[in-house]
């Protein structure tokens, strides 16, 4: 299969083995140690020493039997191979974990994940693709994987405002170049979805760790520890606090949009990712761009969910422990327990007959019987015929029909029809005048609703004829944005005429 070519048949037996956490240590180690950060190429001999070292600082992967005690030091350059005070007595040893290192290296040879290489009379010792890129996934997943978030928002969101800034009369390379942050900000807005996805799978880890245990005190213990320490101050700390997310998806999802309906903007988009070659040609390198922007957005716009279901789980794991601890006191060394020893005790002394007229004084409730004719199942009736009749209608809920009216309402107010935009319009703009839209004032949500409209239609230049007949919008990049308690956004010029008002006055007589 095409998602195993880059990986030897035998890659993962190394997992698989008696000795797979020794190899995984090993493995990390190698990365570690030769194949991440500056590049190096080992010799064979120094990558057997290194293998030979996780021998010796983890004693504990090996079976009794393979229990080699104090290992030796070993050096990998010069004639001397280790270094102790008594070579004699460490010696025996010694070579016989060099050997089993040899073999654990001949392993890793033969599985593929190292591979040997000749330059002249020297050999060393590299990683292929494949494997190099499993171990870097595996040494991500062996640290502290608390902070995923790391200011990927606020990089988001940098990336963004740079990428608006652009436009066709900028020359200069490097403030063109940043038009590839667009690309870089997708990427970045799928490892956040996946860091979320990480939470909740966490989340699921962590319950099930919590329900397995046996006792409530190894119970709360998985709880504090799992859930407490390594989940809910770190992961939580990140996300609910200066990092949340929320505090910049609006930012966000209005960049990307503004971006998208900004043509000059588009245009070096389009450009860049021709140039760098991630599309044929300029217009399909235009709707990469698009494309791009448009998951930025969905992304921002459907987080939320997300945020929901993580926040349900921690309550839900919470509610667990919570009834936990509340029901603890009702197990065999609780009260109940101990209410039933004593129970026994005294039920013990009764039939001795040391207490026969024992009582104790207490409302209890009298003793009915529980049958009765009105507890009696009703007798089974013959099946009547099947009638013809009309059907009846859907049941009336009032509340169902307040809910559909209000969700109308919402649905006609929140996208404002032409006549909506042309009078709000007409109430910002006197007749044969020009008016910037950073100059308008907004005083309600419907204001602000046909606004964004009349600002979608100069972006555009789709003004509809009823809002054409009268008024000419236009964009002005190049001027002091529209910056109000309301929104932020580019600025616009709105020019009217007179016959508009004169054709309405005339209608309405």
């Amino acid at each position: 299969m095409s998602l195993f070519r880059h990986l030897h048949d035998d890659a993962f037996l190394a997992f698989s083995r008696d000795h797979k956490h020794l190899y995984a240590a090993c493995l990390l180690d190698l990365h570690e140690r030769f194949f991440s950060g500056a590049p190096a190429f080992p010799t064979p001999q120094q990558v057997v020493h290194a293998i030979y070292d996780v021998m010796r600082a983890n004693p504990a992967l090996w079976s009794e039997g393979d229990d080699f005690g104090s290992l030796p030091e070993m050096i990998s350059a010069g004639r001397r191979r280790i270094r102790k005070a008594d070579v004699a007595l460490a010696s025996e040893k010694g070579d016989k974990a060099l050997g089993l290192a040899r073999q654990l290296y001949a392993r890793l040879l033969g599985w593929g994940w190292l591979e040997e290489e000749e330059y002249g009379l020297r050999v060393t010792v590299d990683m292929a693709m494949g494997p190099l890129l499993i171990i870097q996934r595996l040494a991500s997943l062996n640290k502290d994987l608390s902070q995923r978030f790391g200011g990927l928002i606020v990089q988001i969101r940098l990336n963004l405002e740079a990428v608006e800034k652009l436009r066709p009369e900028i020359t200069d390379r490097k403030q063109r170049e940043a038009a590839l942050a667009v690309r870089e900000a997708r990427n970045q807005a799928d490892q956040f979805t996946k860091s979320l996805r990480a939470i909740l799978a966490d989340l699921k880890r962590i319950r099930r760790t919590v329900m397995e245990s046996k006792t409530v005190a190894t119970r709360l213990e998985a709880f504090f520890e799992e859930f407490v320490d390594q989940l809910l101050l770190k992961d939580f700390e990140s996300i609910l606090t200066v990092n949340h997310p929320y505090r910049f998806r609006d930012a966000i999802v209005d960049l990307a949009r503004r971006i998208s309906y900004t043509p000059d903007t588009m245009q070096v988009l389009a450009e860049e990712y021709t140039a760098s070659s991630m599309a044929a040609d300029v217009e399909d390198g235009r709707m990469a761009a698009a494309d791009d922007l448009l998951a930025i957005e969905s992304i921002f716009e459907q987080i939320g969910e997300m945020f929901e279901r993580i926040e349900a789980f921690r309550r839900q794991l919470e509610a667990r422990v919570r009834n936990t601890i509340k029901y603890a006191e009702r197990g065999g060394q609780g009260l109940v327990g101990r209410a039933g020893d004593l129970v026994r005790r005294l039920d013990a002394l009764l039939r001795d007959g040391r207490h026969n007229k024992a009582t104790v004084e207490w409302s209890i409730e009298p003793l009915r019987s529980p049958w009765s004719e009105h507890h009696q199942a009703p007798a089974r009736q013959p099946r009547r015929p099947v009638e013809a009749r009309e059907l009846a209608g859907p049941p009336s809920d009032p509340l169902y029909e307040l809910r559909k009216k209000l969700r109308l309402e919402y649905i006609a107010r929140i996208a404002p029809r032409p006549e909506d935009v042309r009078r709000f319009l007409e109430g910002q703009v006197l007749p044969f005048a020009t008016k910037e839209a950073r100059f308008m004032e907004i005083d309600s949500v419907d204001d602000f609703l046909a606004f964004d409209c009349a600002r979608r239609y100069a972006l555009t230049g789709e003004v509809p004829a009823q809002i054409a007949a009268g008024f000419d919008l236009e964009p002005c990049p190049d001027t002091p944005p529209h910056d109000s308690e309301w929104l932020r956004c580019a600025n616009f010029v709105v020019k009217r005429s007179g016959p508009l008002r004169n054709a309405r006055a005339a209608h309405a007589q």
